[in-house]
């Protein structure tokens, strides 16, 4: 069902949003089957956050995330400091490694394969918008917690070496039904703009399509996204909190 709302009353509070303790399913492409779990922790020091996410599959693989972030007064607003996700085979060997250090532009994307080793790596030049993994969707939370509809920034991405593209999506004008979550949901779906190249190619990106809450203050509830560059497509579904 279609819903018309009004974004400006929806703004609850300000603030940055907070990912500590929540919790994901992560579902079959079709979303029929539990394939997996997300649990995130954040720590806070003085102007730093750190989110950690932990993924864990029923096959035995697992992904481990660590975001740090600054955070900045007077909004607040939030700025890219460190980004690393690695990913473990069922066997608990890695199977890839993706970084970013924001400030030096450093950033190194390693796949381990057969027992051999290839590192991708790059002096990048890192936007002051750039965020990466749960950052980003942190980043899409605050803005829209502040009325925003157009959602602009550059995201990092090993695609399949370092790359920083600029993402842009528009908050729809009516809300709609999800079948992997109750309630008036909006929908954002993540692009990358390559101007004349979006055509040719963006089909072999990384994508994601967001869903947000805005009767629980715009939180994030789940979405669809590739693991990784060229990776199995997965669903991740919020495990609503309990009364």
């Amino acid at each position: 069902m279609l819903v018309a709302f009004s974004l400006a009353a929806s703004v609850a509070r300000a603030g940055a949003p907070d990912f500590g303790g929540l919790q994901f399913n992560i579902l079959s492409p079709d979303g029929k089957q539990k394939i997996g779990a997300t649990r995130f922790t954040v720590l806070r020091k003085d102007s730093t956050e750190e989110i950690k996410g932990e993924t864990r599959y029923l096959d035995g693989e697992r992904d481990s995330e660590d975001v740090r972030l600054e955070v900045e007064d007077p909004r607040p607003t939030l700025k890219l400091d460190t980004y690393e996700h690695s990913f473990f085979n069922a066997d608990g060997t890695l199977h890839m490694v993706d970084t970013l250090n924001a400030k030096s532009g450093v950033a190194s994307c390693t796949s381990y394969t057969s027992g051999a080793v290839k590192l991708r790596k790059s002096q990048l030049d890192v936007p002051a918008d750039s965020f990466a993994g749960a950052s980003g969707l942190l980043m899409m939370v605050t803005d829209l917690r502040h009325g925003s509809r157009e959602i602009r920034f550059h995201a990092f991405a090993c695609a399949p070496g370092p790359e920083i593209f600029s993402v842009k999506a528009s908050l729809p004008d009516q809300s709609e039904r999800w079948p992997f979550y109750s309630g008036d949901l909006f929908r954002l779906d993540m692009r990358p703009d390559l101007g004349a190249l979006n055509l040719l190619i963006a089909p072999f990106l990384p994508t994601m399509d967001a869903w947000f809450s805005p009767a629980d203050n715009w939180n994030y509830v789940g979405g669809e996204f590739d693991r990784y560059y060229r990776g199995p497509h997965v669903l991740t579904v919020r495990v609503p909190p309990a009364n």
